[in-house]
């Protein structure tokens, strides 16, 4: 290869990158409202991210894996960092991507000034949580099982500091026979699978 032939290289990479550019504006991430794309400002990647509060400052997002048309695309690691009250808060998802979407087998780890928070870890479709194990270490709670949108959906098992409920969770509410048991969700709202 001659001189000018490495010279070429970087150039054509920075003219490969630049031409996915930002995500569009309709698709991009606001927080306290939508979820959508953060941008890994280093390598130009988008990263989706949605559940960020809206006095999240300073969001920004790094990716490990390819992003061949702009959102993130394959196995990796996407962390975004904020900050939020004056504490550093930090979502690392490790595990596939598809349009920058968790997708399939992963783990998500919530943490705020270094210190893990919240983890799940199993699977997940179009960036939900669909079940596997989900723990909050602080607390001594473990859940295995379904999941859907925001809490324990079908078939699961909820421990918390030694004490065991099982069974078959209808939107975060467990029906023991004689009291409902609520984990995401406000007990009284149990009663009245509607709401």
């Amino acid at each position: 290869m001659t001189l000018s032939g490495r010279a070429t290289l970087p150039l054509l990479a920075l003219l490969m990158l630049a031409a996915f550019g930002p995500p569009p504006e309709a698709e991009r991430a606001i927080p306290g409202g939508r979820p959508g794309f953060i941008s890994d400002g280093a390598s130009g990647c988008w990263i989706w991210v949605g559940g960020l509060p809206a006095s999240a400052e300073a969001v920004t997002g790094h990716w490990t894996g390819a992003c061949p048309e702009g959102p993130a695309e394959g196995e990796g690691r996407a962390v975004t960092t904020w900050r939020e009250e004056g504490q550093e808060k930090q979502m690392v998802y490790e595990g596939p991507l598809r349009r920058g979407k968790a997708e399939g087998r992963g783990r998500l780890s919530h943490y705020e000034s270094g210190q893990l928070r919240v983890q799940e870890e199993g699977e997940y479709r179009d960036d939900y949580f669909t079940g596997g194990r989900f723990t909050i270490p602080a607390a001594g709670l473990v859940y295995e099982g379904g999941w859907f949108r925001d809490g324990p959906h079908g078939q699961g098992r909820l421990i918390v500091n030694g004490r065991t409920f099982e069974g078959r969770w209808e939107l975060g509410c467990l029906d023991t026979g004689g009291a409902w048991i609520a984990f995401t969700r406000p007990p009284k709202s149990c009663a009245d699978q509607a709401t």
